[in-house]
């Protein structure tokens, strides 16, 4: 089996979390900046067993696209090319808002946001 990467774009900072070997549980990760994803994921996806990425696809309430969705659309570029993997959006609706609810601060937020959606979207997966 492998994992299942979630990524949490960010201008400044960049949340990660990852799934279990069975992709059936969501894990914080890191909160990395935008240079080191660049550096470091071509490691990460080797050390971590990584075979699918998973970019939090920001929408509005209505489900309709914003300024940061062109943002993105950017980005996940970028990251099938450096990665060589599939990268496939996923709605990360209110992820940033529930992760602050749980954590209380901002602290970690990024990479708590990550393991939201990606504990939706292995959900999903399953049904």
């Amino acid at each position: 089996m492998s994992r299942i990467l979630a990524i949490d774009y960010g201008e400044k900072r960049i949340g990660l979390a990852l799934s279990d070997l069975e992709q059936k549980f969501a894990f914080e990760f890191e909160i990395w900046t935008p240079e080191e994803i660049f550096a470091k994921l071509p490691d990460l996806i080797k050390e971590k067993e990584v075979s699918k990425i998973v970019l939090g696809h920001p929408l509005n309430l209505s489900g309709q696209e914003t300024q940061k969705t062109a943002e993105v659309l950017e980005f996940q570029k970028k990251i099938a090319e450096i990665s060589g993997l599939e990268v496939e959006l996923f709605d990360e609706r209110l992820s940033s808002k529930m992760a602050q609810n749980i954590s209380g601060s901002s602290k970690n937020i990024d990479s708590l946001a990550a393991q939201i959606f990606l504990e939706n979207y292995l959900a999903k997966k399953i049904n």
